[in-house]
C-alpha cells in the first residue's frame, strides 16, 4: 500500500468513526428521551453526549466553549462525588504522572 492510499484509507475510517459516533449520540438521546435511566447509566449516556458535542463545538465562539467546559466541570464534579476519594485520588496521581511522562 502506498503512503497516499494509506491516507485516504484513515480518511475514510476517521469519517466513519464520526459517522458512527453521531448515530449512538442520536441513539442514546432518543433512549434517554423514551425512558428514565438509572445515575450510572445517565453518566455514560452526558459522557459521550459530551464527547460528540466537543467534536462540533467552534473553538472560536468562547461563549461555547465556555459552556462546554462549564457542562465538563460540572459532569466531572458528579463522578468524583460518586467515587470513594482513595480512588479518586490514585487515578488523579496516576493522570497526574502519567502527563510528565509525556513532556
Amino acid at each position: 500500500m502506498s503512503n497516499e492510499e494509506m491516507q485516504k484509507e484513515l480518511e475514510s475510517l476517521r469519517l466513519e468513526v464520526a459517522s458512527l459516533s453521531n448515530a449512538r449520540a442520536r441513539e442514546l438521546k432518543k433512549a434517554n428521551a423514551e425512558e428514565e435511566l438509572p445515575p450510572a447509566a445517565k453518566s455514560g449516556v452526558a459522557e459521550t453526549a459530551s464527547v460528540v458535542e466537543a467534536a462540533a463545538i467552534d473553538v472560536n465562539d468562547p461563549d461555547a466553549v465556555r459552556t462546554h467546559m462549564d457542562n465538563l466541570l460540572e459532569q466531572l464534579e458528579r463522578e468524583i462525588k460518586d467515587l470513594p476519594a482513595v480512588t479518586t485520588l490514585a487515578v488523579f496521581s496516576l493522570g497526574v504522572l502519567f502527563g510528565r511522562l509525556l513532556r
